[in-house]
């Protein structure tokens, strides 16, 4: 087996997406999409531009904000400049409702101009399509403070293949008895800029991300009979990329609006 794809399914679903919607129970299907602004800051402002986004999400919850944000930051990885501001789980129509939500109050746009914007250097906006089917979600999990996110391009001619096996190995992991209450992981698709698929695992915190005894090459070895057939299964999923990156994302309840 290819070390290079046992450390990719090692990554996909060690147990032990875009970021992970807090709220959401383990025996309700919330809604398919989430919204999230992706800024990034200077690391010398950094404390000025959270003290100024407080503030902000604090006007926020007082004009009554339907949606209450979350706010998460970067501990490891590349970008450790970046602040993603999140809400999930909604429909299309629901950002229709906030959108008028939004105009009816502009002084909320205004507070972000004058007091938050003069910190941020870069601001995105995606939504995130959630493969609920293929992902499993605990409500244990709801508390986890750590996301990895493994996120991936894939190739333009090869979505199929992607999404084929990525749907076997999911469907092999929750019905084969590897996804259990500790177990935990959400596919999500990027929506806006480039097309990005993702894998997100929580983690209670850093001690949890070492290694199961028993890697998940090793259970789908099991489950498909033979070595062979699983490096396979992976050999599809990794050649219909251009390859991933991985980030750390930790949740801030303390800049966050309350779940």
């Amino acid at each position: 087996m290819n070390n290079v794809l046992k450390m990719l399914l090692s990554g996909l679903l060690a147990g032990a997406f875009y970021l992970l919607p807090l709220s959401a129970m383990a025996d309700e299907e919330p809604g398919p999409l989430a919204e999230m602004w992706l800024v990034t800051v200077d690391i010398s402002d950094m404390g000025k531009f959270q003290s100024a986004l407080k503030d902000h999400l604090a006007l926020r919850t007082e004009k009554g904000d339907p949606w209450k944000w979350q706010v998460y930051t970067t501990v490891v990885g590349e970008n450790l400049d970046q602040i993603a501001i999140r809400y999930c789980c909604i429909s299309w129509a629901d950002v229709d409702s906030y959108a008028k939500w939004e105009n009816d109050n502009p002084e909320i746009f205004t507070d972000w101009m004058e007091k938050v914007d003069p910190y941020v250097n870069k601001t995105e906006r995606y939504f995130e399509q959630m493969d609920w089917k293929n992902s499993h979600w605990a409500e244990e999990a709801n508390t986890s403070k750590l996301f990895g996110v493994t996120e991936w391009v894939v190739k333009g001619e090869h979505g199929v293949d992607f999404a084929a096996a990525r749907e076997k190995m999911s469907q092999i992991a929750i019905n084969q008895g590897w996804a259990t209450d500790e177990r935990n992981w959400i596919w999500a698709t990027t929506i806006g800029g480039r097309k990005t698929e993702s894998v997100v695992v929580p983690y209670e915190n850093y001690a949890a991300m070492a290694p199961d005894e028993e890697s998940f090459y090793a259970f789908l070895t099991k489950q498909l009979g033979s070595e062979e057939a699983a490096a396979e299964l992976l050999k599809a999923f990794n050649s219909a990329t251009w390859g991933s990156s991985y980030t750390v994302w930790q949740h801030r309840p303390d800049l966050s609006m309350g779940e």
